[in-house]
């Protein structure tokens, strides 16, 4: 996933750059000008505000004139040096994403389903077991950049490294993020969400339908996974609910045609004693069960009024009904029975509505059963 989720910067420069060029606490240089520090951002010099008790601790530009860019600089150097200092301090460091396991057939299926059909699991590595070095503004394996953390292992150098990238109000660009590497992308807000971290491991957090993040247990910041083997195609046993309409001829002529579901693994005919069953991979059975009744006839040749040219809307709009019904003297109020067709001698095929109909095809894709 790609965007600037909303973030908000610190509200005050707690950190700075001292003149050996590494980052400093406010609290650990003397107060005032006397400090010796830089903006981490604009370079230009600071002040130390450490004196006072009602205020928070904070470096002040001399000039008086705050860089824009000082606070994003500070929270970005910051989780680059605590990081790679918990990295080496640290017997354990953790990283944790979801791994999805999906049925075999999903990307060929042609149900449609309630859901995505696999089985999640969190999966969670000690990377210290497989690497032994975190180095800053190292560059990637195959792209011409540089990466804010890249841990790697010195005594197995053909091991694929993790590159961390830190942002605060910039993603990183698209080609860095599907070069192929190992990334974990990891937004910020706070100096909290570094100790966060640091204390309960680098955790993906995970994203709604609407591709905005969710938040999840100790407010860890949005972490993003790219290039890590997080999902298979291999899963037998992994089922779901499907939806389709269910077209069925019986013996006796008549048809049936409603909305079914089942098991996608328990796809067969009905309980009833049917002839011919098809089932259209659709919700919608507007408008195909003509088709389908096509389909029908044209393997058994069953007559059904339904198919008759005779068999047409009635004039007072109550449905439909057979033209012919005062010659055939059938009452108009009766529960019509289209498998009479099996035994009239004027049944007719709408030929020309068939061949029209079958050539039209189905907008889905069905199974006989």
């Amino acid at each position: 996933m790609e965007g600037n989720p909303p973030r908000h910067l610190p509200d005050r420069l707690k950190y700075a750059i001292d003149t050996t060029g590494k980052l400093i606490s406010v609290d650990d240089v003397p107060n005032g000008k006397k400090c010796g520090c830089f903006c981490p951002a604009c370079k230009e010099p600071l002040m130390a505000k450490n004196q006072g008790n009602k205020r928070v601790h904070h470096f002040a530009h001399q000039s008086g004139t705050e860089c824009a860019y000082a606070l994003e600089s500070m929270l970005h150097l910051l989780a680059k040096e605590k990081i790679r200092d918990a990295f080496f301090g640290k017997n354990e460091f953790w990283i944790e994403f979801e791994y999805r396991s999906y049925c075999l057939n999903h990307k060929k299926c042609k149900f449609l389903r309630y859901d995505d059909c696999y089985v999640s699991q969190k999966q969670r590595f000690n990377i210290k077991q497989f690497y032994d070095s975190c180095e800053q503004e190292k560059p990637y394996d195959n792209i011409n950049r540089r990466s804010d953390l890249k841990i790697f292992s010195s005594t197995n150098p053909e091991r694929s490294p993790i590159y961390l990238e830190f942002c605060v109000t910039h993603a990183s660009d698209s080609a860095k993020l599907h070069s192929g590497n190992k990334i974990i992308e990891i937004y910020l807000n706070s100096e909290e969400d570094v100790c966060r971290l640091i204390e309960h491991g680098i955790i993906e957090t995970t994203c709604n339908s609407n591709d905005e993040y969710i938040e999840i247990e100790y407010d860890t910041p949005p972490v993003v996974f790219y290039g890590f083997k997080k999902e298979d195609h291999h899963n037998p046993s992994v089922s779901s609910e499907i939806i389709f309409i269910r077209h069925i001829l019986y013996q006796s002529g008549k048809m049936r045609c409603f909305r079914d579901t089942c098991n996608c693994k328990k796809l067969v005919k009905s309980q009833s004693p049917s002839l011919f069953e098809i089932c259209v991979h659709t919700a919608d059975s507007f408008n195909i069960g003509e088709h389908l009744r096509y389909i029908a006839y044209q393997r058994f040749k069953i007559p059904n009024c339904m198919l008759c040219k005779n068999y047409v809307e009635s004039y007072n709009g109550m449905g439909k009904i057979c033209r012919l019904y005062k010659y055939l003297q059938i009452p108009r109020d009766e529960n019509f029975d289209t498998a009479r067709a099996k035994t009239c001698r004027y049944f007719e095929i709408d030929q020309k509505n068939m061949e029209s109909e079958i050539q039209k095809g189905l907008n889905a894709s069905y199974t006989i059963v």
